[in-house]
């Protein structure tokens, strides 16, 4: 590895966040909802969490949504996080298979993100 490849890897690592996620029902339960974000408070708009209840009868789904981002992709995974990113993308997904991972592309994660900004987190990944 180059001086130059390390370089990037360490500042891809300063992007990478360490998330306390809450469940779906804890935050519509508190009066300001948030989570902890790198130490920090992170609130999550109420009306990102009501999309979400719309989307789910999962009460215990942790929020906000893991986006996973690598160079040619972002990846979803969890069966209710994949249920909720699919129906908001519109996309269709085999009920038949157990895979708990969605492949999504740059196009759609400006939807995702118009509509759940608060409620998902990018990691980057390499």
């Amino acid at each position: 590895m180059t001086m130059l490849e390390k370089i990037i890897k360490g500042i891809m690592k300063e992007f990478n966040v360490n998330v306390k996620r809450k469940t779906l029902k804890e935050l519509l339960n508190e009066e300001k909802p948030h989570v902890i974000i790198n130490g920090k408070r992170h609130r999550i708009k109420r009306r990102e969490l009501e999309l979400i209840d719309s989307l789910t009868s999962n009460k215990n789904i942790k929020l906000p949504i893991i986006l996973e981002v690598y160079e040619d992709f972002i990846l979803v995974k969890g069966k209710e996080e994949v249920k909720i990113i699919s129906k908001i993308l519109d996309k269709e997904i085999d009920i038949f298979n157990d895979d708990d991972k969605l492949y999504i592309y740059k196009p759609e994660l400006k939807i995702i993100r118009r509509e759940l900004p608060t409620a998902t987190q990018l990691i980057f990944k390499w």
